[in-house]
This record gives C-alpha cells, sequence and structure tokens, in this order.
C-alpha cells in the first residue's frame, strides 16, 4: 500500500486495560509501553551496511534494530547474522515480465472487456508494472501461499505483506479505479473484496502458524467501519502487526475529532489493540520534529507490542530519542492542555494535533527532552510532539493553560433486547443488527457457508431429531447505555469481560459517542448463559475531564 491516500477515518477509543483493570488480552507483551521498537525498511538504499556488514555492523543493527523489513533472495544468507527479518511479499502483485505472468495469465483480473487490470501504482504511458492478481482465485492463494513458505524457510522471522487493502485497489494503465471481474466470470464488488482479502489472509496465517506476520493494510478502509466490519475483524485478528504507512506524519490528517482526524486515526490503533494485535506507526519523517511527533504519538497508544520507524535512520545517522525508555505507563492518553498527554513511571509525552494553535505548556516539574536538555515548559506547533523522561507527577491543574476542567462522572447501564442463534466462529458477533446482516452479503463462498448454516441438510435434521446433536449456544443482543454527567460532547470506551472460572477475561472493546444530553449506547451481541462485567471510561474533551464507571455485572440465562 505505498501510496496511501490522504485520508483518515476513524472513532476515538482509547486502551482500557488500565483504565478499567486488569484483563487478559490475545498477546500478552514483553516489554512496557515506554520501550522503543524501532523497524526500518531495509531497501537497497539500505545494502551498503547489510552487502558485507563487518561484525560491529552486525552488532549494531542486531541492538538498534528490533525488526527489518527485507527482501529473498537477497537476504536469505544474512539470516545467519540477523534472524528478525520480516521477509516482504505483496499480497496480490503479479510483476509485469514475469514468469508467473507468462505461465499464468487467467490469474490476472480483468476488467468487464476482458482487458488485464493492475494494482494502480508507479503508472505510465497506459501501463503499470504490477498486475493484480486475483484473489479470487483458490489456485493463486494456494501458489502465493507455498512461494512464501519456500522463501520464509531461509530463517526469517516473519512476513511482511503489503497492499492487504480492505478497500479495492484494481485499475486500469490509466490509474482509474475499475470493477475486477473474478475467478467465477461475476464482478468483484467492494464488500466482496473484503471478503476475498480477509479469508486470503486467513489462509495465510493458517499455513505459517509459527510466523510473525505484518499486515500493510489501508486503516480507513470501508468508511469508518473499522474492525465492526466482519471482513476487517478477520484481516487483523489474522496478523501480529497492522503496518499504518506514513504513521501520523501523513499531511492528510486533522486536528478535532472528525473522519480524517488524529484522533480517528489513534483510535483505530486502539480497535486493532483491542483485537490483541500491535501496530506499526511507519512514520516517514527524517527531521527531528517529525520523528518526535511520530514516536510521541506512538506512546500514546503502546502496549508494549507495537513498533515505530522514521526514514533515514542508520548506524551514521540515528536520532537519540530512540534510545529512550519511559518504562510502564500510568494510564491511557488524555487531554491536558488542550494536548494529548499520557504519563510513564519514567516520563511523559505530550502531542498537539493537526491544525491546533501553538501552545505553551508548563510542565509539573522539570523535565529531560530528547536531546538531554532540562526544560519547564515545552512550546507545541501544530502536527508536532515531545518525549520527556523524569518524574511525571499528575498536575494539579489538569489544563496547562489554566482554565477550569468540568469534571464528570460516568454511569453505565445494560439491558437485554434479544436472543438469536450464535454466529459461527468467524462471523460478525457484535454490533447493530444492521452490521450483523451485513455479514451474510460479500463473496459467493460466504453465502454459501452461511445457507448451510441456516438451511441443514437431511443428515442434520435427522441427528437433531435423535437427540445427538446439542441445542444450538445463542447469542443474546444486549443494550450497553449511560450517562457521562455535566458532558455535552466525546467519546466512552467500553471493555467488556467475561467470567472464566475465578477470574475475568477481557472479550470486546467498544467505543461510543456521548451525545449533547451526555448519552451513549451501544448494542453488541453476547453469549447466552455467560457472566459478564461492564466498564465505561469518558476519554475527556475540550473543557471535560476524563472519567470512569464502577463495573456493571450482566448474567446472561441460557435460553
Amino acid at each position: 500500500m505505498r501510496r496511501r491516500r490522504h485520508h483518515a477515518i476513524g472513532i476515538i477509543a482509547v486502551a482500557l486495560a488500565t483504565a478499567c483493570g486488569s484483563g487478559l488480552t490475545a498477546n500478552a507483551a514483553a516489554d512496557t509501553a515506554g520501550t522503543v521498537h524501532f523497524v526500518r525498511t531495509a531497501d537497497s538504499s539500505f545494502n551498503v551496511y547489510t552487502a558485507s556488514a563487518s561484525p560491529s555492523t552486525r552488532a549494531w543493527l542486531g541492538s538498534h534494530m528490533w525488526r527489518m523489513i527485507v527482501w529473498s533472495p537477497y537476504f536469505d544468507e544474512k539470516t545467519s547474522w540477523y534472524g528478525q527479518g520480516w521477509m516482504y511479499r505483496d499480497a496480490y502483485a503479479i510483476y509485469k515480465g514475469s514468469q508467473l505472468a507468462t505461465q499464468h495469465p487467467e490469474w490476472i483480473l480483468k476488467d468487464s472487456a476482458g482487458n488485464d487490470l493492475y494494482i494502480p501504482y508507479g503508472c505510465s504511458n497506459g501501463s503499470c508494472p504490477q498486475y493484480a492478481g486475483d484473489i479470487s482465485s483458490p489456485a493463486f492463494r494456494r501458489y502465493w501461499i507455498e512461494e512464501a513458505k519456500a522463501q520464509l524457510s531461509h530463517g526469517y522471522r516473519g512476513l511482511f505483506v503489503d497492499d492487504v487493502n480492505m478497500e479495492e485497489r484494481v485499475g486500469n494503465g490509466e490509474e482509474h479505479q475499475l470493477l475486477p471481474i473474478g475467478a467465477n466470470g461475476q464482478p468483484i464488488t467492494a464488500s466482496a473484496w473484503r471478503a476475498y482479502m480477509a479469508e486470503f489472509m486467513v489462509e495465510v496465517r493458517a499455513a505459517l502458524p509459527s510466523f510473525e506476520i505484518v499486515h500493510n493494510a489501508i486503516w480507513f478502509a470501508n468508511g469508518d467501519a473499522g474492525s465492526s466490519d466482519p471482513s476487517i475483524r478477520r484481516e487483523i485478528e489474522s496478523a501480529n502487526y497492522v503496518n499504518l504507512e506514513r504513521g501520523v506524519n501523513d499531511p492528510g490528517l486533522t486536528g478535532g475529532n472528525g473522519p480524517w482526524s488524529l484522533n480517528a486515526f489513534l483510535a483505530y490503533v486502539d480497535q486493532v489493540h483491542a483485537l490483541g494485535r500491535g501496530t506499526v506507526l511507519a512514520g516517514t519523517a527524517n527531521d527531528q520534529q517529525g520523528l518526535e511527533y511520530n514516536l510521541a504519538s506512538y506512546f500514546l497508544t503502546s502496549t508494549g507490542n507495537d513498533a515505530v520507524s522514521g526514514n533515514d535512520q542508520t548506524p551514521e545517522n540515528w536520532w537519540t530519542g530512540w534510545n529512550v525508555n519511559l518504562g510502564q505507563a500510568t494510564g491511557a492518553r488524555y487531554v491536558w492542555g488542550g494536548a494529548l498527554r499520557r504519563d510513564f513511571a519514567g516520563g511523559m509525552v505530550l502531542v498537539n494535533p493537526p491544525g491546533a494553535a501553538t501552545r505553551a505548556i508548563s510542565l509539573p516539574t522539570p523535565m529531560q527532552d530528547a536531546s538531554g536538555n532540562t526544560v519547564g515548559s515545552v512550546t507545541l506547533s501544530a502536527a508536532s510532539g515531545v518525549v520527556l523522561t523524569g518524574n511525571a507527577p499528575a498536575p494539579t491543574q489538569p489544563s496547562a493553560e489554566g482554565a477550569t476542567m468540568i469534571p464528570t462522572r460516568t454511569i453505565v447501564e445494560t439491558s437485554t433486547v434479544g436472543s438469536h442463534p450464535r454466529p459461527k466462529r468467524g462471523s460478525f458477533a457484535g454490533g447493530t443488527g444492521k452490521k450483523h446482516s451485513q455479514g451474510r452479503t460479500g463473496s459467493p463462498a460466504r453465502r454459501r457457508h452461511t445457507s448451510r448454516h441456516l438451511h441443514p441438510g437431511p443428515r442434520t435434521h435427522q441427528a437433531s431429531r435423535r437427540g445427538h446433536r446439542p441445542a444450538p449456544l445463542r447469542a443474546v443482543l444486549t443494550r450497553i447505555r449511560g450517562l457521562v454527567n455535566h458532558a455535552t460532547e466525546g467519546t466512552v470506551a467500553i471493555q467488556i469481560d467475561r467470567r472464566h472460572g475465578s477470574r475475568w477475561i477481557a472479550v470486546r472493546r467498544l467505543t461510543a459517542a456521548v451525545g449533547a444530553s451526555g448519552r451513549f449506547v451501544s448494542l453488541v451481541n453476547l453469549r447466552a448463559a455467560s457472566r459478564y462485567r461492564v466498564c465505561a471510561v469518558y476519554l475527556g474533551a475540550a473543557g471535560y475531564q476524563p472519567s470512569r464507571s464502577g463495573y456493571r455485572v450482566i448474567v446472561l440465562h441460557a435460553r
């Protein structure tokens, strides 16, 4: 996805593990949220350091490059001294002039007139360097996976999959988007494309269970659907990390809470975290302000299982800010003095969103900046951030400008709406009824699968009559609503834990907008015959302090 559009989309959320109490996630991070995991794309410009690396260069790379994105076969023999490489492979590129293009022209997507289609990137004179492979073709997907297995066998840490586009990115030689025709002779609609790509990535995950898998994905795909789209959710869950191209250095990001805002971007990161996966903030800046803005934003959301990058970082050109370690986070990000702030055991970070006024902020105590200078205040222009080390006590005055912040109180309530047969694994299990029914559309393969589920064959009916088949588990549509006293805007993040034995396990994380009356509401499908607890955290907004509710316990009886 090297050609990111200057768009952004999403909803505001927060990492709830600290705010709502302990809960288990899919991947328990070994490092603290204040640890820097630096990733470098080792393209041809970096060959000077990897082609004939000296022992000292190898040691430097091993200690400074948490992961590198590398290419096979060039790097195949170098995994013996650097085993942390993510081997690059494009999800659906068939390179023009390649043996694959000659041997399997049927795997190249066509338009309705039978013309070859391309990945719309780097095109000129009516042609592009990469044909668009047919991800609806099982044969193409099997070939792709076998090739990836062979390349990874040389000792790579994982697989970096480019162009995991959950929006259709197929066009002619002029980069005009066109509707492709799939292997079954039918047009591949936008929803079908998402379903095919998700299924493809699920197959990749199943075939490579021991490797780290990274998706370079479009974070604003399908409007602001995010992980509420069943296909996007499956795609995220089939990766270890989601690479976010340009990070916050994307010039298309704005301030405020709109669809293209920095807050919307960070909200998508929260959604990925809620599914137990990490992100890579792949910043593109090479100046200190841009590097520090991306790093500070990384710390706003980091769980200890994330990564960050910046351009032109080499043994001779290494920004010292990458060496910082802020330790464990003491809470989630919040608004402070008009900026976004997060506190750590060993420091704090501040981020001033794009389009904001320049802010002069007095610090709660003298601290050290990324250059090692002791500072008592910082000045942040729009789209900038600062990483500070030292003791960062909670401010006695939440607003750095001295304005009074209105205290809030968050209350959460729950009620059941109805029950229905529980969806099969992999289908959407949350949100409104409209979103749930949307999971029944998409690729023909998806429809056939759903049809079998809804209309079992004679053998299934016979087994049911004989009593050999247990009654299906049912899902209970549950309304989670509440009130943030005194607030008229903002967002509430909701954590849902399920009781398992003697402990609570975090199973869902949602967000809901706070209306002018201070009320919020969200719908979610929960498993019948289970015990849950719900906690809501108001993230705060301009003039309003953050607050959190207590836990509300839900007992859903068997139906």
